[in-house]
């Protein structure tokens, strides 16, 4: 009797303690930040001088942010709105993500150290876009992911 009380006891301190450690040691979930935004068409405005600015943008800034995990840009496939663009970033945590807003203006200024020839570019890559977006935080599940 004495041995299956205390095999009773290792049992049930194994059945509650085991889940605490592997919860403990799964690792913390990253967070996405989900920018929307409406397209315009500039005169003369292509779709691919569009991409070539964004592409050019990334190249200088966000492909050299270290914070960004992960980067993703979306444009209407089959929306509601044809004039929908999506851009979605992954960071490690909140701070992760204002680190990478503080990189973004550092990387921003050493790719285009003139100021009037920054403010000329990011004026020029906005007429493709409305002056307006929404901004949403999520949290990601990695239990539920496929990486």
């Amino acid at each position: 009797m004495k041995r299956t009380i205390v095999y009773l006891v290792m049992v049930m301190t194994l059945t509650l303690t085991l889940p605490s450690i592997s919860w403990s040691q799964a690792p913390a979930p990253n967070i996405a930040n989900v920018t929307f935004l409406k397209t315009k068409w500039p005169d003369k405005g292509t779709m691919s001088a569009r991409d070539s600015l964004v592409a050019i943008y990334n190249a200088n800034v966000t492909n050299k942010n270290d914070k960004i995990l992960s980067h993703r840009e979306y444009y209407h496939y089959f929306t509601g709105s044809s004039s929908d663009y999506m851009i979605v970033e992954e960071y490690k945590d909140l701070a992760g993500m204002e680190a990478a807003f503080k990189m973004n203006d550092e990387l921003e200024k050493k790719a285009w150290p003139d100021e009037m020839k920054r403010k000329a570019f990011m004026d020029t890559m906005g007429t493709y876009f409305e002056n307006w977006h929404g901004d949403n935080l999520y949290h990601i599940n990695a239990k539920l992911s496929k990486n």
